[in-house]
């Protein structure tokens, strides 16, 4: 039985806990035992108990109590027994692979999208400095797209890598209760343009509700559905009520336990840069059109003309017609939904997300015993 600690930088709605909770549900239980630590925080720490796990509560995004910080790690890797630490995120990737370098264990850490550049141009080179430190220690860096894991070989911060696309589980997401709209306080005259994300700067919700702004000039019956949580709320939630967009916010607890897609007409991805993000998969699984900025990580998910559209990062204008069209088509629009979850049942399933991810461990824990 090989043990496998999971460290978090962050539990709340993204993509990081959702993989660790796939990961807990889906790993061979004859081979793998998972514990999970990370920031508290209630709806993941319920979900995993379902799964028999207990979430350990350690906050790991700050350097300011660095060696009790440190310590706290190491003695968790100890008092699990660990013999691989997964990491997620920056905090964790920094504190838990130096605590596996200091308890003598191997460390796997994953990219969920490599973001650096909103750092000055001195952080930017502190950041890479520190990554490819981190690179020597790391048995494997597991990136979430081929784009990603272009990216991290350039930067140096990649020395072992290994690309194990995101998966979704399907049979989850279609067991979860269906939010109509009706259910939102909507008339079917209502067009609903919707997204899923954390409220975060590189997220770019503000690009979203300029677009939807100018939608509601030719369309006054659309509204945006904005769910999630995050520092950037409450003002992107101020910005959308200046430019008179009616937004309907949900809270992260009924994202993860709803199917929120089949209430919108268009699901919108604005992110300035992605790893390769979940909620647009699993809009494609709940057959919706995606709009997406053209960035990384939305050209691996997105086919272009085929299941949604890609448009210019930060062009609220261009963003706005191709919503615009797909409201006004909605031929096109069940086309491009069904064509969508084709494409996630044929290439980005759980199943393989979880094969490949078990295939690093076994070489981690090999190279460990070797």
């Amino acid at each position: 039985m090989v043990r496998v600690l999971q460290l978090l930088t962050g539990t709340a709605l993204g993509g990081g806990p959702r993989q660790v909770l796939d990961l807990v549900r889906h790993l061979p239980t004859n081979e793998f035992r998972v514990s999970v630590a990370g920031p508290w925080d209630e709806r993941f720490a319920t979900d995993l108990r379902a799964t028999g796990v207990e979430l350990a509560g350690v906050t790991v995004d700050s350097l300011r109590a660095f060696p009790m910080t440190l310590r706290r790690v190491t003695r968790l890797i100890r008092d699990t027994e660990a013999e691989i630490v997964h990491t997620h995120g920056k905090g964790a990737g920094f504190y838990g692979r130096l605590a596996a370098k200091w308890a003598g264990v191997p460390a796997v850490h994953t990219f969920h999208g490599i973001h650096y550049e909103g750092y000055s141009r001195s952080g930017q080179g502190l950041y890479l400095a520190l990554e490819r430190a981190l690179a020597r220690i790391t048995h494997t860096v597991i990136n979430v797209s081929e784009t990603q894991d272009d990216e991290a070989r350039r930067l140096g911060i990649a020395r072992r890598s290994a690309v194990v696309v995101n998966g979704i589980d399907v049979d989850e997401l279609s067991r979860r209760k269906v939010t109509q709209k009706e259910d939102l306080g909507l008339s079917e005259d209502n067009q609903v343009v919707g997204s899923i994300a954390r409220f975060d700067p590189v997220k770019k919700h503000e690009l979203l509700v300029k677009a939807v702004a100018l939608v509601r000039e030719r369309h006054p019956n659309v509204v945006l559905l904005l769910a999630g949580e995050g520092p950037e709320k409450a003002r992107i939630s101020q910005l959308a009520a200046a430019l008179n967009v009616r937004m309907l916010p949900a809270d992260g607890a009924t994202a993860w336990s709803t199917n929120l897609y089949r209430s919108c007409d268009v699901y919108v991805s604005s992110s300035s840069k992605e790893g390769l993000p979940l909620a647009p998969l699993e809009a494609m699984a709940s057959e919706r059109a995606v709009v997406a900025t053209d960035v990384a990580g939305h050209r691996d998910v997105v086919e272009n003309g085929e299941t949604g559209l890609l448009v210019p990062p930060d062009d609220a204008e261009k963003m706005a017609v191709a919503i615009e069209s797909l409201l006004d088509d909605p031929a096109r629009r069940r086309q491009m939904g069904m064509r969508g979850a084709e494409r996630v049942r044929r290439e980005f399933t759980l199943q393989s997300m979880v094969a490949k991810t078990a295939e690093v461990y076994r070489a981690a824990t090999a190279s460990r015993r070797g």
